[in-house]
């Protein structure tokens, strides 16, 4: 069967909710399977133990569907219901005593998670009413809670899931924040850093060259008559020859450069402890990569590069308009080639 990921890929939310549903079936089973153990054999609690091997075939029945049908809108409410059918049944087999309520603190973080947050609020609310009239009509008969050794492993096992939930939840957070933070700082096309992020790199490494006193260089990159790739072979192909172009200068840079897409064809390279005399020589073998390269198509594709090395107390902003001004000076040079604008030259 084919893999489901590799069959139908996932947005980060389902990703985030298969990976939730695994953890939650995993968790029904086994805990189930113990749980159900120790009830029939430690406390001769038969009907509890019952219920409990029948939450782990459920579980293994879920599983088995999700696996065959892939449908996670309709798994994820099976589990859901599952887990309310679970916490129902041990409530009112426990005739709500025993700390059987305490169960009930372990919904809200699953359907939340697994439904979303309207949802997941709705089931929670009406499963909560459910419970607290049920509560109140069994309260006359309620006899005075006692923290047997049950109603202590109640405590110790909603403890656990819990734990074990909140635990997922975090990595899950944490994974989903790194996620975010990528995807604002790289640009979609190409994986290299976005314009917003060499904005902060530049300013970082500006601070450091006016603290270290050593050299800052950068480069402005720009593909040469890249309008004629994309009006005669199309924009896809146009991006093709953006993320090839890429490849081509990572391949090429040092790996103490700082490499992005500055905005449609144009890219940035921030050389660190590099002087401008170092940076046009770079900058010579990244236009003699990008020429050589067999692109494979009727028209040439090569790079323009303008380089200024910053100066001290000089902002980014007159940097990259110096960059800028060796760039203008190498397209009206007849491009494909590369100029440095010298201090003073802003």
């Amino acid at each position: 069967m084919t893999n489901f990921l590799q069959h139908s890929p996932l947005s980060d939310s389902e990703r985030y909710k298969h990976r939730l549903l695994k953890a939650i079936l995993l968790v029904i089973f086994f805990a189930s399977l113990v749980i159900g153990s120790i009830n029939i054999f430690l406390f001769s609690a038969y009907t509890i133990g019952m219920l409990n091997f029948t939450s782990m075939a459920l579980s293994a029945l879920i599983w088995v569907y999700y696996h065959a049908s892939k449908r996670l809108a309709i798994a994820v409410w099976l589990v859901s219901g599952a887990v309310i059918f679970n916490l129902a049944s041990f409530i009112v087999l426990a005739k709500g005593g025993g700390y059987s309520l305490i169960w009930l603190t372990v919904l809200p973080p699953l359907v939340f998670f697994l439904l979303g947050k309207r949802a997941g609020f709705w089931v929670t609310a009406i499963f909560f009413a459910a419970v607290l009239t049920y509560f109140y009509q069994q309260l006359p008969h309620l006899p005075a809670q006692k923290l047997s050794m049950g109603a202590y492993l109640n405590i110790v096992e909603v403890m656990i899931v819990l734990l074990l939930i909140f635990r997922f939840y975090e990595n899950s957070r944490s994974e989903a924040y790194a996620e975010l933070q990528r995807i604002s700082t790289i640009d979609k096309l190409t994986g290299i850093y976005n314009r917003a992020k060499l904005d902060d790199v530049l300013e970082q490494h500006i601070e450091l060259m006016d603290r270290s006193e050593q050299p800052l260089s950068i480069m402005l990159l720009d593909l040469d008559h890249f309008k004629v790739v994309n009006d005669q072979f199309g924009h896809l192909q146009g991006d093709k020859v953006l993320q090839e172009v890429t490849k081509v200068i990572r391949g090429t840079i040092r790996k103490t450069d700082q490499f992005g897409r500055w905005g449609g064809e144009e890219f940035m390279l921030i050389c660190p402890n590099t002087n401008a005399e170092n940076a046009a020589r770079l900058a010579e073998k990244l236009r003699i990569a990008v020429q050589d390269f067999d692109w494979q198509f009727a028209v040439p594709i090569t790079i323009s590069i303008g380089i200024a090395e910053i100066t001290a107390r000089q902002s980014s902003v007159e940097a990259l308009q110096a960059a800028d001004k060796a760039l203008y000076l190498a397209k009206n040079n007849g491009r494909n080639r590369v100029e440095v604008v010298t201090e003073g030259a802003a």
